[in-house]
């Protein structure tokens, strides 16, 4: 090779690799979103008082990361098997996650993580539990309500627990959020102690004059946490959790779930 042309290609090789690391750059821009995009796929249940929540939470901690949120709608009011206790729900749930990188709406006791077997869970993204409800005004204590009046509850809920042999005259035992609410409107308890999510959506859709206040008694404050079997898609739980935090943060979340509190 001459040495003008041994120049010439050392020229063209310089200019040339400029131009080279400039497409190399603009390529890697171009293709950094597609490799952000992510879609996060979570289940969420029609008949969960919380739904509206649990896919705005769903929805706005995915676009928080840059991800898409697919959701999977279910509605359990129309499903005929027994999945809430013991073995079942755990089958269920474990059933239920390979539909969805996470299952929305878990309520998890505040201080007590007690999931189904087979089952981790997200940040929670809700505080809520039981409250006390009354078309006059709420007792200020547990003790007085008891004291004063009837006491209405749902079977085998906590509230349940706190009657004793001193105070149970003053309970009556109803198996349904409805028969319980009912019994309140129509005067026959002074005071129930409910489902608060149960309660924001009924009294939203049917308006009434129902007070209500959170009383100082064991089981009452409850966390809403996302659901997902163990060992499976940490990239989209880390991603969800991100996105909790940044919310929380921003100060959405809060937005998000009112009339709820953060936990």
């Amino acid at each position: 090779m001459s040495s003008s042309s041994a120049r010439k290609f050392r020229v063209n090789r310089l200019l040339k690799r400029p131009v080279l690391a400039a497409a190399i750059f603009v390529l890697a821009l171009l293709a950094a979103p597609a490799a952000r995009a992510k879609t996060v796929s979570f289940c969420v249940d029609q008949a969960n008082p919380l739904f509206h929540v649990d896919e705005a939470v769903a929805a706005a901690a995915a676009a928080s990361q840059g991800a898409a949120a697919r959701l999977v709608v279910r509605d359990s009011s129309k499903a005929d098997t027994d999945d809430d206790s013991g073995n079942e729900q755990a089958k269920f749930f474990v059933k239920l996650a390979k539909t969805c990188d996470l299952i929305m709406g878990f309520p998890v006791e505040a201080g007590f993580p007690n999931l189904p077997d087979g089952m981790a869970a997200s940040l929670p993204y809700v505080r809520t539990g039981f409250i006390a409800a009354s078309t006059g005004r709420v007792a200020a204590s547990f003790a007085e309500m008891a004291a004063t009046g009837k006491i209405g509850v749902v079977f085998l809920t906590p509230a349940s627990t706190y009657f004793t042999e001193q105070n149970v005259a003053a309970e009556r035992v109803y198996y349904t959020n409805d028969d319980l609410y009912g019994a309140l409107l129509n005067g026959q308890v002074n005071d129930v102690l409910i489902w608060q999510p149960w309660l924001v959506r009924q009294l939203a859709e049917h308006k009434q004059d129902v007070k209500t206040a959170f009383l100082a008694m064991p089981h009452t404050q409850w966390n809403i946490e996302a659901l997902y079997q163990q060992g499976d898609s940490p990239a989209a739980v880390a991603l969800f959790n991100a996105g909790v935090r940044k919310l929380a943060r921003d100060g959405k979340l809060e937005t998000l779930i009112s009339p709820y509190q953060t936990p």
